[in-house]
């Protein structure tokens, strides 16, 4: 579980304030502990500590039993305080908890009255990101498992504004079994506010283009009032037999006949509202969250 309480993130500097200013981000209201980067490299879950363990846990019953069999008990028993020590100390070492430590600019955000600034990494300018930027959206909520055992949640927040430069993904880590409520999760509470901004840019225009008869594009799927508008042609609402949003991430259309159209949610732009248009024109739709 991320240790939220250990490691302050430190006010604005002069360089995030003039980003800030720059891109009329207005009032600054506070920051949040959490990831981000160009690209999802910057959001790599933290590396697990099972292969270390089994290492050096396989070689405290080895290399004892090889010196036992080849040089007597005489030299192997002594061989057992080498590993078994190693192993207690990385125990002890990895285990511990650890002591505070300053936050890097790759670590936390900050928000604005109207956008996001991301501290630059390295000396390099902070990123601004005004929420009237943002042209898309694509969100991965992707809960992982070791030997079927849940081992926490991966938040990462892909914020597309178009033109040259790429967008920016903010995102983290957490143990959603072990965090007592939502508030004390700094990622869970920062993509509430990005989902919120999503659906404040993207839904009402949305909306009001499919009462103009108009259809809405989300990547290579879009919606009108007659039915879904899928790569391999349009299926009218009456045709269409199931519309899933998986546990898995997965959204699965089925129509009459054979027909089936599958996409990962995170590959949606603006997923969230196309989700809720989905659920309006289509009551049928179920979605199955883990």
């Amino acid at each position: 579980m991320e240790r939220l309480d250990r490691v302050t993130v430190p006010p604005p500097d002069e360089a995030a304030t003039r980003a800030a200013r720059e891109a009329g981000l207005g009032v600054y209201l506070r920051a949040f502990r959490a990831r981000h980067g160009d690209d999802g490299r910057a959001l790599r879950l933290p590396a697990r500590r099972s292969l270390p363990l089994l290492l050096l846990a396989g070689a405290g019953l080895v290399v004892p039993a090889l010196a036992t069999r080849w040089a007597g008990p005489g030299l192997g028993v002594p061989l057992l305080l080498v590993p078994f020590g190693a192993l207690g100390w990385f125990l002890w070492h990895a285990f511990r908890t650890p002591a505070p430590r300053a936050l890097r600019p790759g670590e936390y955000v900050y928000l604005y009255e109207r956008g996001l600034v991301c501290p630059g990494e390295g000396g390099a300018v902070p990123r601004a990101v005004p929420w009237r930027a943002v042209t898309a959206m694509h969100q991965d909520v992707t809960r992982t498992s070791v030997n079927g055992a849940y081992t926490g949640t991966h938040y990462a927040y892909r914020l597309l504004t178009g033109g040259q430069r790429p967008g920016v993904t903010v995102g983290g880590f957490l143990d959603e079994e072990r965090v007592a409520r939502p508030a004390d999760s700094q990622i869970r509470e920062l993509a509430q506010i990005v989902l919120d901004e999503t659906v404040r840019r993207a839904l009402q225009p949305a909306v009001t283009a499919l009462e103009a008869g108009e259809r809405v594009a989300f990547g290579e799927v879009a919606l009108d009032g007659a039915g879904l508008v899928l790569p391999s042609g349009t299926a009218p609402w009456e045709r269409v037999r199931g519309c899933e949003w998986r546990g898995d991430g997965l959204v699965v259309v089925r129509t009459t006949g054979a027909g089936r159209w599958a996409r990962e949610a995170k590959d949606i732009p603006d997923f969230p509202v196309f989700w809720a248009l989905v659920k309006e024109l289509f009551p049928q739709a179920r979605e199955f969250r883990r």
